[in-house]
């Protein structure tokens, strides 16, 4: 199993790359630009007021004072966006690629189970996500001291947490539907609806009552950024995280073992 996880890693070691490269500018520009509109906060929060609806679409707090504009620029919606596109892809791809290539049944040739297959492929692709993550973490981290944010370092790092417990959900989603059977392209069209649609119905509940039960079974409900970066967060949520890439994970590895891959 450890081979698999090797291999695939070295496989995909320039997307790896230049995952990492594409998101280490992106969060030192977004948050190099904060200081060129630090002493106009007050007066851009009130030219840019937009309504609560929209407000809420981008994490529901102001855009330009330290925590707003982290949230809203970064932690809410682009760095989530970003990483949900690498674990998608990932998801469909890890085993899905094998498949529709060809190359999955000189894998199963060798001495492994189809189980170990499916659980070093997931290893590998969860490997991938924290590695991006980790340093789209740490560049956030170093530029929030650069540019002296003021929000604790502790709330900062536990967001990227937060994100990358929410991008897994997604993965870990496609990577389902992947395993079971379904092409690349319905697995990767149903995963992505998923995660964007989630991300409106969530973001809308403020404004729009009745989308506040349906939200429950979207992960987006459970991301409070704003909450996360104040120190107030109900850390019980994550839970939901958690239990739905597990649970994804087991439906995976009991499905792609009864399948009949040839």
């Amino acid at each position: 199993m450890g081979a698999i996880i090797r291999w695939t890693l070295w496989q995909r070691r320039w997307s790896i790359f230049w995952w990492s490269l594409g998101v280490t500018v992106l969060v030192a520009f977004t948050l190099a630009f904060y200081p060129t509109i630090r002493d106009q906060a007050a007066q851009l929060n009130q030219s840019f007021d937009l309504g609560s609806s929209t407000e809420a679409l981008f994490g529901g707090t102001d855009f330009f004072s330290p925590l707003g504009y982290l949230n809203s620029q970064l932690i809410y919606f682009t760095l989530p966006l970003l990483l949900a596109i690498l674990a998608i892809g990932l998801g469909t791809s890890l085993v899905g690629r094998e498949e529709s290539s060809g190359t999955l049944e000189s894998l199963l040739a060798r001495p492994i189970s189809r189980g170990h297959l499916v659980i070093a492929k997931a290893l590998a692709g969860i490997g991938i996500v924290l590695l991006v993550t980790l340093i789209a973490s740490l560049v956030t981290l170093l530029m929030c001291r650069i540019v002296n944010l003021g929000i604790p370092i502790v709330n900062v790092a536990a967001a990227c947490f937060a994100c990358f417990m929410l991008v897994l959900t997604f993965g870990a989603a496609a990577f389902l539907l992947t395993a079971t059977g379904r092409g690349r392209v319905a697995a990767l069209g149903i995963a992505v609806v998923y995660a964007i649609g989630g991300y409106l119905v969530s973001s809308l509940t403020s404004s729009v009552h009745w989308l506040q039960k349906p939200s429950l079974i979207f992960p987006y409900h459970y991301y409070r950024t704003a909450d996360i970066l104040s120190g107030t967060f109900d850390w019980s949520s994550i839970v939901f995280f958690a239990l739905f890439t597990f649970v994804c994970g087991i439906l995976a590895w009991l499905s792609f073992r009864r399948r009949d891959i040839a």
